[in-house]
């Protein structure tokens, strides 16, 4: 296997579940990482843990105030000029049906995984395209391709249409060197999804489990590899594709 060629990840939200365990598996290949994330503790510890095998810079701020946000990853773009991008902010785990939803629910959630994305992408894009290499990958949701037993229609509409627009952006740059693609998880067993799954009751708990295919949610470490691939060399044909880790469900 050939060794990768070292270079500069910018992972937003990176102290949560996954992206916290790409981020150490970057930093295992010897990738330098920039590491966005609005938790200041959780994002210090982890820089200062994947210090240890590389480069690493910890930067806070929120990814949903846009305007600012924007004045970040500038600075970022133009210091480090990072050729991996991964977005792995957003995230819902309430059941809450079509008829009690609110608008706040729909701007919230679109603000926190789609405007958040595209802000990401605009802002490091034309860098890399101006470069001649990129990986841009965003998450979606299992329940963003179909629907969900696990969220609520705002959710599940802000992942399609993050899907709908990595397509467009993946079209948009075609030819460039970047490529865009998509995650799209099922129920990973992060500690923000374990812990609404332990508040469950247990009648709830055994109906969660009896609508898995595999009987159980995936892990963290099964939900990295697919990311990780879109990071790498080798993702230079994928573009605008969707994969899907999600252990059967809603085949």
């Amino acid at each position: 296997m050939s060794v990768p060629t070292p270079r500069t990840a910018l992972l937003i939200g990176a102290a949560g579940g996954i992206l916290k365990e790409v981020s150490r598996e970057l930093a295992e290949q010897g990738h330098t990482l920039v590491l966005f994330d609005r938790d200041a503790a959780a994002v210090h510890r982890l820089a200062e843990e994947l210090g240890r095998l590389t480069k690493v810079e910890a930067v806070v701020g929120d990814i949903t105030d846009i305007p600012v946000a924007e004045a970040q990853l500038t600075d970022i773009v133009d210091r480090f000029a990072p050729s991996i991008l991964v977005n792995g902010v957003g995230g819902d785990t309430r059941v809450i049906g079509y008829a009690d939803l609110t608008t706040d629910h729909f701007d919230q959630t679109f603000l926190e995984n789609v405007v958040s994305s595209w802000i990401a992408v605009k802002v490091c894009g034309p860098r890399m395209a101006a470069d001649g290499y990129g990986r841009i990958v965003n998450f979606a949701s299992a329940g963003g391709r179909t629907y969900s037993h696990f969220n609520n229609a705002a959710y599940v509409a802000a992942k399609a249409a993050v899907i709908g627009m990595t397509k467009q952006m993946a079209y948009e740059l075609a030819g460039t060197g970047v490529v865009a693609n998509v995650v799209a998880h099922g129920p990973i067993a992060t500690d923000r999804v374990a812990g609404a799954f332990e508040r469950r009751t247990e009648e709830s708990k055994k109906d969660v489990m009896s609508r898995l295919p595999m009987g159980r949610y995936g892990t963290v470490a099964e939900a990295v590899g697919s990311v990780l691939h879109l990071c790498s060399e080798s993702a230079g044909y994928s573009t605008g594709s969707v994969i899907d880790i999600n252990g059967g469900l809603y085949m």
